[in-house]
């Protein structure tokens, strides 16, 4: 937003230098990104009278016209303007003089004839007068007069960076004016008397939700009238041109009010106005040009016939003002903000209006905005009357919040006392009404106590508010057994020599062919970025399979990867978030050295059971051998169960599906997490103070004894001091199968003794012996 000075000044009249002014809007939150003079370059333009004018010797349509400076000299001039005549006055621009539209003038040789600089019109000073080619100007001031002087001097442009928040509110000279007005103790200009609409059939509402209230102002004006001219140099100042007086007026209370007006050229109309929702089909001609395919969802302003305007955004071409336009409707709305917030997005038209009604306006400027344009219009003897008006629907409810000094002086760390917390809440318009104060109908942004809290922050500044640490109990925080049960099973994949991946949720509407159930309708995103990432995953192996692809077209090295992620799937109307394990092993001889056992399936069945096992629903838990889904190679699947609630597979893809991933053997691992019918956590018991004893024992163990056999024995014996049993070697001789298990003692009474370890191992030995292992 740019604001000027000089338009600031006529709400503030005792308003301080620019650099205070800068300190202030810093102060209530408003970052002025930078600051620049304006108008410099009408100050070499000035006042002359016309002496003679006679036809340019070499041209039919260019004349030579001497005009009277301000110091007496006389100075020729070359025009093709058809005005300028002997008594005139006019605007001169000597060479070196810089237009607004970039032109630097120079002495210029027209048909032979040198012009220093040129007489100037209106239009080339970025002004209307309606005075014809030059401005003839009819003023009392002297010749010499310089034009910044009559415009009122130099001016002051802020350009301000408004923060959403507080944009929904100080996009306006007057809200900006009346929170400085606060800050600094200052009297506020008086606003004009509220409008009093009739009640005369001209609009009315058929989407009161969209449009809570409407006013309609009919006025009868002059044409071929020009704006006034300090109205003229605000909107040139902050960067607008200059159109019509209906359309100039309804510019500056935009930024002067913060209410976006709209003019209609009454003639135009047929019919009184409709304000409602477009219907299928309908297509309107915006005032720049461009035509639109409405949408249902649109609301706009209408008659009998045609769509009119895009409400709140911009108007149609069809009813637009023009020079010879003699009665207008003047249209004073409050538009709900969400829904002109959808429409300018949808069509991608960021107007000016549209930026303040899409973030809400002030409803009660329905009133004054009429009053002050018909203010204006009348001084500038533009309006001849107001013809008749009326006022559709109902000011919205005032809102009212808790006003709790305590809190706020909590929320802030301060101790000031109650009475300079209310000096800052009056200060900024909030009404008090016994414990709770009335919030101003322009503060959207205001829901709780939090928010006033800010404004007396804003009212006293930052800096006056003391550094402090905050106060309050802190805890530990806990983490959710779900989370929890999910790091669990992360860390007994990792353990098991599997490196953990993380992929998008989002996918390609191919990735459902490696679904091993029917998922249903799937879940599209609104707006996708691209077509690659269009939908949410319902199943996890697809993420995986394309870090594999990903990894082999770099390198031949074995996969071993997992991921634990969400996934999506839809039930009737609702989404609902599940967790999926996958895990992707390579079935391929590992080339590297040393060399390792070729991986198989047995590994992912092998890292099934040892999860069931480590998180204690190994009871429950079985694999069937079943036909698995269609991307598995038949015969190599099986089927994981828990009770009668199928979880997850174990499976091989069929070859042809894994060379597209650039591997040429690949079994795969999914379980459903949140299926999981115990979710049970391990916890690290207390660590002993005491040393471990380990103990090696080489057995000899007949063809039909399996490991699970003796880790069965060793735990029907309960050793208390026996933490843990692993196998380290196995070796083939004539005397058959040896395989050598290490032993793990450790109590946390005592340290153990030589005596109490081999006790123990004598009743392992014996009952080892009951099962036919013997020590080698």
């Amino acid at each position: 937003m740019i604001l000027s000075h000089r338009w600031l000044r006529r709400h503030l009249s005792e308003l301080p230098e620019p650099a205070d002014v800068v300190a202030g809007l810093e102060q209530i939150g408003v970052e002025v990104a930078s600051k620049s003079p304006w108008g410099e370059n009408f100050s070499s333009v000035e006042l002359v009278q016309v002496v003679s004018r006679r036809p340019h010797p070499d041209s039919d349509h260019l004349s030579l016209v001497d005009v009277r400076r301000g110091s007496g000299e006389v100075t020729q001039i070359v025009t093709g303007a058809s005005n300028g005549f002997p008594g005139d006055r006019l605007w001169y621009a000597p060479p070196g003089t810089t237009l607004p539209d970039g032109r630097t003038l120079e002495v210029r040789a027209l048909r032979g004839i040198e012009s220093p600089g040129m007489l100037l019109s209106p239009e080339e000073l970025g002004f209307d007068a309606h005075t014809g080619d030059l401005w003839v100007w009819s003023g009392a001031e002297p010749l010499g007069a310089s034009f910044l002087e009559v415009i009122g001097g130099l001016d002051m442009l802020y350009e301000l960076e408004l923060t959403p928040n507080i944009a929904q509110y100080l996009q306006s000279v007057r809200h900006l004016a009346h929170e400085l007005a606060a800050i600094w103790g200052m009297t506020l200009a008086p606003q004009v008397t509220p409008f009093a609409y009739q009640n005369e059939p001209l609009a009315r509402i058929d989407a009161p939700e969209r449009c809570p209230l409407y006013g309609l102002v009919a006025m009868k004006i002059k044409p071929g009238q020009s704006s006034p001219l300090w109205l003229q140099t605000l909107l040139r100042a902050v960067g607008h041109r200059i159109i019509h007086p209906a359309v100039d007026i309804t510019n500056f209370v935009l930024w002067d009010l913060g209410e976006p007006l709209h003019a209609f050229d009454a003639k135009k109309v047929e019919g009184p106005i409709e304000v409602r929702l477009a219907k299928p089909g309908e297509r309107l001609t915006l005032l720049d040009g461009r035509e639109l395919a409405l949408n249902v969802e649109d609301l706009v302003i209408a008659d009998e016939t045609k769509p009119l305007a895009l409400a709140g955004i911009m108007g149609g071409i069809d009813s637009g003002v023009s020079a010879d336009t003699e009665d207008i409707w003047l249209e004073c709305a409050h538009f709900s903000a969400p829904g002109i917030f959808r429409s300018f997005k949808q069509h991608g038209l960021m107007t000016d209006a549209a930026n303040h009604f899409g973030r809400g306006t002030d409803p009660w400027a329905v009133f004054d905005a009429p009053s002050f344009v018909a203010q204006v219009l009348e001084e500038a003897g533009i309006l001849e009357r107001v013809t008749s008006s009326t006022l559709q629907g109902e000011l919205p409810a005032e809102r009212r919040v808790d006003r709790d000094l305590a809190r706020i002086r909590s929320l802030l760390g301060v101790d000031w006392s109650d009475d300079k917390l209310t000096h800052a809440l009056d200060g900024f318009g909030y009404e008090r009404e016994q414990d709770q104060v009335i919030v101003p109908r322009y503060r959207h942004d205001v829901e709780t106590v939090y928010d006033l809290a800010e404004d007396v922050a804003r009212f006293y500044g930052l800096d006056a508010i003391p550094r402090r640490l905050p106060e309050g109990r802190t805890a530990l925080a806990k983490t959710s057994p779900r989370v929890a049960f999910d790091e669990e099973i992360r860390d007994l994949t990792a353990s098991a020599g599997y490196q953990e991946v993380i992929t998008r949720t989002l996918v390609s509407p191919d990735f459902e062919k490696l679904s091993w159930e029917t998922r249903g309708t799937p879940i599209r995103v609104a707006n996708p970025l691209r077509e690659e990432e269009s939908e949410l995953r319902s199943h996890i192996l697809g993420s995986l399979l394309e870090v594999v692809r990903y990894n082999r077209a770099r390198h031949s090295k074995p996969i071993r990867i997992f991921e634990l992620g969400p996934v999506f799937r839809r039930e009737g109307q609702e989404v609902q978030e599940g967790r999926e394990l996958g895990v992707a092993l390579s079935l391929e001889p590992d080339e590297t050295y040393p060399h390792r056992e070729t991986p198989s399936l047995y590994d992912l069945t092998g890292l099934a059971d040892f999860l069931f096992e480590r998180l204690g629903i190994a009871d429950g838990a079985r694999r069937d051998t079943v036909d698995g889904p269609r991307f598995l190679h038949p015969g190599r699947c099986q089927r994981l169960v828990i009770g009668d609630r199928p979880v997850g597979f174990v499976g091989e893809l069929r070859p042809r599906l894994a060379q597209q991933y650039r591997v040429r053997r690949l079994g795969v691992l999914v379980m459903r997490i949140d299926q999981m019918p115990a979710q049970r956590i391990s916890h690290p018991g207390r660590p002993s103070k005491f040393p471990e004893v380990e103990r090696d024992l080489s057995l000899v163990i007949p063809g039909h004894i399996s490991y699970q056999a003796i880790g069965e024995a060793l735990s029907r014996l309960t050793i208390d001091t026996l933490s843990d049993v692993r196998p380290i070697d196995k070796f083939q001789g004539d005397f058959g199968t040896s395989l050598t298990i290490r032993l793990r003692f450790q109590s946390h009474q005592e340290t153990l003794t030589d005596a109490v370890v081999d006790r123990e191992i004598g009743r392992i030995l014996g009952e080892l012996r009951t099962i036919g292992v013997e020590l080698r």
